[in-house]
């Protein structure tokens, strides 16, 4: 089984990642792809402290994978990228092999995404393939 999981640096990452691990050890051999897309509207700040807002974005990067290897071991394939989250998802998605995509999803406070968040909500609407909701 190929599993890719879309994750960020948010609060509700270990929730995420503890409810994975659980479902994960259930396939024999799992291919575990993690995809991270750092959101690059983050550098286009204008204070003069982009190169700060850079580094901190790297660091919390490496967190993420660190934290990723903690819980699925070395193997795991982890991609991160720079981008707009919905844009560069869709472009990577349409180059990576997988049989389940999973996302975590918490709701927001205005309507339109009300129940599962504008990412999860987007992903729903564009996947070709079966998708896992984890609410965090």
């Amino acid at each position: 089984m190929k599993i890719t999981i879309c994750l960020d640096t948010s609060s509700y990452t270990e929730k995420i990642l503890d409810g994975m691990k659980s479902i994960v050890m259930g396939f024999t051999t799992p291919e575990i792809t993690v995809l991270h897309i750092i959101d690059e509207t983050m550098l286009y700040a204008t204070t003069g402290a982009e190169t700060q807002i850079n580094e901190t974005l790297q660091n919390e990067n490496q967190q993420l994978a660190d934290l990723c290897k903690q819980y699925f071991g070395a193997d795991i394939n982890y991609i991160a990228e720079y981008g707009q989250p919905k844009l560069k998802s869709d472009e990577m998605l349409a180059t990576l092999s997988f049989d389940l995509l999973v996302v975590g999803a918490h709701s927001h406070q205005n309507f339109e995404n009300r129940l599962l968040g504008s990412f999860a909500e987007h992903l729903l609407q564009n996947s070709r393939k079966p998708i896992l909701v984890v609410p965090v």
